[in-house]
């Protein structure tokens, strides 16, 4: 087995003892990461972070609705400021499309 190999079966098996301090470990690298990245990658970024927790068992939780989630991220329904339809920062409200209605714009020429 390889240099790198023998540090990943053992990173794991630190995981697997300690999936709390590992889950909260990942879930901050993956906060770092997406604003990092404008949030313009959350998708996969927490489909990295799923599959990770997922390799040592970590991670996941069912919440009553049945929807899975993590545990450190908001349960879904609720954005990360904790009141229901507001955006995260950085993010445009829900249904934006970026582009101004009509007769709502600065009008050039006139």
């Amino acid at each position: 087995m390889s240099r790198i190999g023998e540090w990943l079966k053992k990173a794991e098996n630190l995981a697997r003892g300690h999936s709390k301090q590992a889950d909260q470990l990942i879930d901050k690298a993956d906060r770092y990461a997406k604003e990092r990245t404008g949030h313009k990658y959350d998708e996969h970024i927490e489909k990295g972070a799923d599959t990770i927790q997922r390799r040592y068992g970590g991670g996941r939780s069912t919440p009553p609705g049945g929807e899975t989630w993590r545990p450190g991220r908001p349960p879904p329904g609720q954005t990360p400021s904790g009141k229901p339809g507001q955006p995260p920062p950085g993010q445009p409200p829900p249904g934006y499309s970026g582009q101004t209605p009509p007769g709502h714009g600065q009008q050039h020429g006139e």
